[in-house]
């Protein structure tokens, strides 16, 4: 992945937009984007393990017909559980693989210098975060409040959401704002809301994870049991822990309440061919950033921290509470902090708050922290702000690139070309940075909003600009973009 900023990799998908955006009618380009996406989701869903030619020092696999007392080395001699695997004495250069069309639920921990990948046909192996499909185990019990339900089973770690039917729906989580007098309030509504028994609208959920350790949820239409065919635990916790010299290929990873993939500083570590989808929302912490509620988070891909040669490509990634994909720290430590070499290709990313998010640095913290050689091209990025996660309190952050104008973010070779940015709540991109030289070169992007929207939060002064006939040459002025393809969306 060294200096990968010297060339651009361009798509077909990439060039077939450029025509299409010159159209300027918003409703066809919009319908293009639909099968373009439809396409890429099946063409990630079906891509082959991208380690099947490579050699490695073991090859272990797991399996959910497997056996723990397996050594592994095998299909027919595969392990069974992701407890078992923990306890597999994995070195350098050794590669694990799940059997796909197989779920396992609960946490992988990865060990440095180790591939995860698949084997076998069918669809790719799930890892889901959730412990269990609480429509099918435990029970629902009534309580004595009008529709609101129990979860019977003990769940001590904070709930980010229930998803329902695979997806259909999710529910809403209730967090409590406390007011000087130590009165509380629903987060949204500001109605009074000081436990489960005041909860009142359909799909809103509240979890005691101090006291009762219980899950409570508001349903109009009867035992959720009853009412839906399956139901998903966002339980807190990454579910993939990574590690430095890891590729993970070719996994589905969904229903965490954290992060799908999370690490601190670390170097080569590649996410290919995944599926990464309802990640986050369960609560980071019951009192920061001044607030007097709790903040919640969740991000699929994740890197707080430094890092050398990060890739994320050629994967689907869809309704996650905070960003797809981050390189982020605050920059409050002393040793230098440098996130180099990062590539975000080829991906599918729809309604996430943010679709690609990255900060480093705060002006109060010393200035030794850099980025250099960052390219993120040829990804298909849309509806940041419509999925599950406008639920969040603070309306006014999505973005597809969110970079906090907050932060001093210094970079170098930094280049954003041949995505398409389709639509946003808020701002369409926040690229901000201390100075001007550290702001990233735009080129060949395609630029899909509402007209008079927000197209975001630019420059070293953290302007904002409209999407407006102004929008272009704002584009040239600011990043350098010349072939800019701009789609106004008429309201």
């Amino acid at each position: 992945m060294k200096n990968f900023t010297s060339k651009l990799f361009l798509s077909l998908f990439a060039l077939a937009m450029v025509g299409c955006a010159q159209s300027n009618d918003a409703a066809k380009v919009i319908s293009s984007l639909d099968r373009q996406a439809e396409q890429m989701k099946n063409e990630i869903r079906a891509t082959p393990s991208a380690v099947a030619d490579k050699e490695f020092s073991a090859i272990y696999y797991i399996s959910a017909d497997g056996n723990d007392a397996n050594d592994g080395l095998k299909p027919e001699s595969a392990i069974k559980s992701l407890q078992r695997l923990a306890e597999l004495d994995l070195k350098q250069g050794d590669c694990v693989l799940f059997r796909r069309g197989d779920v396992w639920r609960g946490q992988v921990r990865a060990k440095a210098g180790v591939t995860y990948s698949a084997y076998g046909q069918g669809e790719k192996p799930r890892l889901y975060g959730s412990p269990y499909d609480a429509a099918k185990v435990g029970q629902w019990i009534e309580t004595e409040t009008k529709n609101v339900y129990m979860y019977d089973g003990e769940l001590a770690a904070d709930i980010g959401t229930l998803v329902f039917n695979d997806g259909e729906a999710c529910a809403t989580k209730v967090m409590m704002i406390r007011q000087e007098d130590g009165s509380t309030l629903h987060i949204n509504t500001r109605e009074p809301f000081a436990s489960y028994r005041d909860l009142k609208r359909d799909l809103e959920f509240y979890h005691d994870y101090k006291d009762q350790k219980r899950v409570y949820l508001c349903s109009t239409e009867g035992n959720p049991a009853e009412r839906f065919s399956s139901i998903e635990l966002l339980v807190k916790g990454n579910i993939f822990q990574a590690a430095s010299n890891v590729t993970i290929d070719n996994l589905c990873i969904k229903y965490g309440g954290a992060h799908g993939i999370g690490s601190g500083t670390t170097r080569n570590l590649a996410v290919t061919n995944c599926e990464l989808g309802w990640i986050g929302g369960s609560i980071q912490s019951e009192i920061a950033f001044g607030r007097n509620h709790p903040t919640r988070y969740g991000n699929a891909v994740e890197i707080y921290g430094g890092c050398d040669n990060f890739m994320v490509s050629n994967c689907y990634i869809y309704q996650i509470y905070d960003a797809a994909i981050t390189h982020q720290h605050q920059g409050d430590v002393k040793e230098p902090l440098v996130m180099r070499n990062v590539l975000y290709s080829n991906n599918l990313i729809e309604d996430c708050v943010y679709s690609i998010e990255y900060f480093l640095g705060r002006e109060d913290t010393i200035q030794t922290h850099y980025m250099d050689g960052i390219l993120i091209s040829n990804n298909l990025m849309r509806r940041a702000g419509y999925g599950w996660g406008q639920q969040r309190p603070d309306k006014e952050t999505p973005a597809h690139i969110k970079s906090w104008s907050h932060h001093t973010n210094r970079a170098s070779n930094f280049l954003v070309a041949n995505n398409v940015f389709d639509r946003s709540t808020h701002d369409l991109l926040n690229i901000a940075a201390a100075s001007s030289e550290s702001m990233p070169t735009l080129t060949a992007n395609t630029y899909i909003q509402h007209r008079g929207a927000s197209a975001g939060a630019w420059g070293s002064e953290g302007v904002t600009y409209l999407f407006d006939d102004t929008v272009e040459k704002s584009l040239e002025q600011i990043f350098g973009e010349k072939q800019a393809e701009i789609v106004y969306v008429e309201e």
